[in-house]
């Protein structure tokens, strides 16, 4: 059963905590590990799961890409958690996004900003780790946290 406890994390936060160089390596890797072990309740959807590996393994976005089999072993450690809920789209997801489309007049690539927290909502699950907290403050629905602040 999905509660509101449960946080979703952000593709950012997966990429971050794999990779070293980077300056949120530290604590997103902390915060992903409190969930690998029980800790903290937190989730991961297709979506985000599906980014992840697109920044990995793409030399233009990270100093230290893999290769798409390492990628894959990345995503299966995922997958294969028993700590880490995963949620998926559901029925409901389209008429959640129109509704988010509707009342926030998103455009261009926020489209998939919505279509993550359609993917939430459409699960009972209100909360969000992420980096990039601009991209979903404007939404009511949920709560925007950020691993260095919790």
């Amino acid at each position: 059963m999905i509660t509101y406890d449960i946080a979703l994390l952000d593709s950012n936060i997966l990429v971050y905590a794999h990779q070293s160089l980077s300056a949120f390596h530290e604590s997103a890797k902390a915060l992903r590990d409190k969930g690998l072990n029980g800790e903290i309740g937190i989730c991961v959807c297709p979506q985000v799961l599906m980014e992840f590996y697109a920044v990995i393994t793409d030399p233009k976005r990270v100093t230290s890409p893999v290769e798409p089999r390492e990628a894959m072993r990345e995503l299966e450690k995922y997958l294969m958690a028993d700590k880490i809920m995963k949620i998926y789209p559901n029925r409901d997801l389209m008429l959640r996004i129109l509704d988010l489309l509707a009342k926030y007049e998103m455009r261009r690539h926020e489209v998939f900003y919505v279509q993550i927290v359609a993917t939430m909502l459409s699960n009972n699950v209100k909360k969000l780790y992420t980096y990039n907290h601009k991209h979903f403050e404007r939404f009511k629905e949920i709560e925007v946290m950020i691993p260095y602040e919790t």
